[in-house]
């Protein structure tokens, strides 16, 4: 056995390690102390992008900056509910097939020729398109479009974006459609489908363009409007959209059958910058939307007046 001067002596170096021990994290914790005020001291200097700043800086800001430019649809009833669409947003029209969604955005582009709209046609070709209006001998609205469809990437779409606002200044992009973006086969398609929204969002900021995305809908029933839950692929496609527009085509049974009318629904079911949301009605003929109020079945006789105010 240790004798108990063996065992002393063996406490008081274990008291004087402990000692030590606590002597030096009492040194480390006064550095540490040190280092952070000194850090403290250099972001108060931070004069980054970045930085640190308060809300009514970021409000002394916009108002100092010019009015934001409204990008009106050309339909007063639409517009009176979206208060008409801003650059670096994403809007999504969706709408059962063959319920009109690409010949709604059509419409759309002739209603802002202005702002020279560009067209990712994947779903049907431009020539389609164009020849259509030919066949029934009408005007062919003015849009840009890529003589070739080298691509579906966001990465693609982003090059000839750029093409088209430094040759055509253009402000307007309709994509048709998501699918072809994102391949139904592949696993994980909803998270693509997310990241494909936020990298369109993120394009639509960059350069402060309005982009316009056409997505299918989930098999619905034709016999009620579909709402956010009836878009197809991704729950993300509605969360990430600052707008969302659904279009519904009227069905009414007609001696036991079922007749698609051209009575149409347009709701507008999620508007972040507004926040307003509604229904508008429209009757399609002859290739072209147009507001009608209609009533069980048919278009009422009065025809709401095409003009507009930008004054909302």
């Amino acid at each position: 056995m240790d004798s108990p001067k063996r065992i002393n002596k063996m406490k008081i170096n274990d008291f004087i390690k402990k000692l030590e021990q606590e002597a030096q994290k009492t040194t480390e914790k006064l550095y540490t102390i040190k280092s952070l005020e000194r850090l403290k001291e250099v972001a108060k200097l931070y004069e980054g992008e970045d930085r640190m700043i308060s809300s009514q800086d970021i409000a002394e800001k916009i108002k100092s900056e010019p009015k934001v430019e409204k990008i009106m649809s050309g339909f007063p009833s639409l517009d009176k509910i979206i208060g008409g669409f801003s650059k670096e947003q994403v809007i999504v029209v969706s709408a059962l097939t063959k319920s009109g969604k690409t010949q709604m955005c059509i419409n759309l582009t002739d209603n802002m020729k202005e702002h020279n709209p560009t067209w990712f046609p994947f779903e049907e070709s431009a020539r389609e398109i164009v020849s259509k209006f030919l066949e029934r001998g009408d005007y062919v609205p003015n849009f840009y479009t890529p003589e070739a469809m080298k691509g579906n990437s966001v990465e693609w779409i982003e090059t000839r974006i750029i093409e088209s606002i430094a040759k055509y200044d253009t402000k307007v992009v309709f994509i048709d459609q998501l699918d072809f973006i994102v391949p139904l086969t592949g696993d994980n398609r909803a998270d693509r489908i997310g990241e494909v929204m936020r990298n369109l969002k993120g394009l639509a900021k960059k350069w402060g363009i309005v982009i316009f995305l056409i997505c299918h809908l989930s098999k619905s029933s034709m016999n009620e409007q579909p709402t956010l839950e009836s878009l197809k692929g991704s729950s993300s496609i509605g969360q990430e959209a600052d707008t969302v527009i659904l279009l519904w085509r009227e069905s009414k049974k007609e001696n036991g059958q079922i007749v698609i009318t051209n009575n149409v629904n347009v709701s507008v079911q999620a508007n972040r910058r507004e926040g307003r949301t509604g229904n508008v009605k429209m009757i399609f003929n002859e290739g072209r939307f147009t507001e009608f109020e209609w009533i069980d079945g048919y278009e009422e006789e009065r025809r709401v007046d095409a003009s507009f105010s930008n004054d909302f």
